[in-house]
């Protein structure tokens, strides 16, 4: 899916542990949908990622306070600090110069659009403007926002060819990201996904979305 004109870094997983709940009018079965562990690096930042009220958000940077540097964390109230540790990578804590990572753990409580902001810094010195920033922006949509299909995947041999989905209706998906495993012409997937009405592609062929969950029905 290179030809969306934005880089997408979620991961999706299988949605196996969805809870059946009833059969719409498409005779698509309708799930709860289950919160999502969303894990993200230094290599994420200043990317928005999706997610739903009840998921986790892990942010892992690394840190070396032996420097007497450190990551200052400010994030917004939609978001709830469950954990805050430093990993250290080695066990001999009187290595000079050992360093590890830092790590928050969060629990999404809000709908709306949410933050994450670090700065990497000394706590004595004054800020000069050329620290090490991490950024991260959520946008949290409410449940019935989300897009709940079955469908088949398929390959269209356009703009340079890429794999779509057609749904119910012949409804037609255009994924940022949908596994390799599953970019298979004929392979039929059962899938959650965030509609990204603020991308725009090359395509010009169906929906866009993001992928929250798939797996393919056998």
């Amino acid at each position: 899916m290179s030809d969306n004109t934005e880089d997408n870094n979620a991961t999706t997983t299988p949605d196996a542990d969805e809870h059946t709940e009833n059969t719409d009018d498409a005779n698509v079965t309708t799930k709860a949908i289950p919160p999502l562990h969303h894990e993200y690096s230094e290599n994420d930042s200043q990317n928005t990622v999706y997610a739903i009220v009840g998921d986790t958000i892990v942010v892992n940077l690394e840190e070396n306070p032996t420097t007497g540097y450190s990551w200052n964390m400010t994030y917004s109230s939609g978001l709830e600090l469950r954990e805050d540790m430093f990993l250290q990578e080695s066990m001999n804590v009187n290595l000079v110069g050992a360093g590890g990572s830092h790590k928050w753990i969060f629990k999404v409580t809000d709908t709306e659009e949410q933050s994450i902001s670090a700065v990497y810094i000394r706590p004595w010195e004054e800020r000069t403007g050329t620290e090490n920033n991490y950024d991260l922006i959520i946008r949290v949509l409410a449940e019935n926002k989300l897009i709940t299909d079955k469908g088949k995947v398929t390959y269209n041999d356009i703009e340079g060819g890429f794999y779509g989905i057609i749904g119910t209706s012949d409804v037609k998906y255009d994924p940022v990201n949908l596994p390799e495993e599953l970019s298979t012409d004929g392979t039929e997937v059962r899938f959650t996904a965030y509609p990204r009405d603020d991308m725009m592609s090359f395509h010009m062929w169906g929906q866009i979305i993001e992928l929250r969950t798939i797996n393919q029905v056998l």
